[in-house]
């Protein structure tokens, strides 16, 4: 196997075999976006300071018990560029693929419409049991992570339905997600 040449972001050589170059480079640009979000100061490093700028600023809470998870003591109570998106890579690389995730949201949508019943994926959520080791979802999880993307159904589609209640844009969400700013389906590219 040949040597893997190191990646290199802001100009500093990352580790060999990094996950960072198995994401879609328009993620990796959103996650150095967010890098400079968080580095408020402007001095190349994000700390517990400035992770609590940006929780207040979200109404989130900025207590010691919120904020200690993301700088443990035994690790380094500030982060660099790199560091920040070599974590996050981390994270994110063994999300399902963005082709994956459309697939499992349009079996829940009735019409093809690009759109879920949220009370009905809400109930699948919470009601699913999670895999061993992992802890169940709370009310609190599923409106924090999909709230942004519910809206109203003014009409429904196909089969004389006419649903008028909160409907999921999952194509907007995997989109987010997936580091893209475009709509994740042909079907969305065209609303507003």
């Amino acid at each position: 196997m040949a040597p893997r040449t190191p990646s290199v972001v802001e100009g500093k050589a990352l580790p060999s075999g990094d996950v960072l170059s198995k994401l879609p480079p328009a993620q990796v640009r959103e996650m150095r976006e967010a890098f400079q979000i968080l580095d408020r100061d402007s001095d190349g490093q994000v700390n517990r300071e400035d992770v609590i700028d940006v929780l207040a600023n979200l109404g989130q809470d900025t207590s010691h018990a919120s904020v200690s998870p993301h700088f443990p003591p035994s690790a380094p109570q500030t982060l660099s560029l790199p560091l920040f998106l070599n974590n996050l890579a981390a994270l994110l690389a063994p999300l399902s693929s963005q082709t994956e995730l459309m697939n499992a949201f349009a079996a829940f949508d009735d019409d093809d419409s690009g759109q879920i019943d949220f009370a009905e994926l809400r109930d699948a959520l919470l009601n699913t049991s999670p895999d061993v080791g992992v802890r169940a979802l709370s009310e609190r999880d599923v409106d924090q992570v999909l709230g942004g993307f519910v809206g109203r159904r003014a009409f429904g589609k196909g089969l004389g339905k006419v649903g008028r209640g909160d409907v999921f844009r999952y194509g907007e969400f995997v989109a987010n997600v997936m580091g893209g700013s475009e709509a994740a389906n042909g079907k969305e590219s065209g609303k507003q």
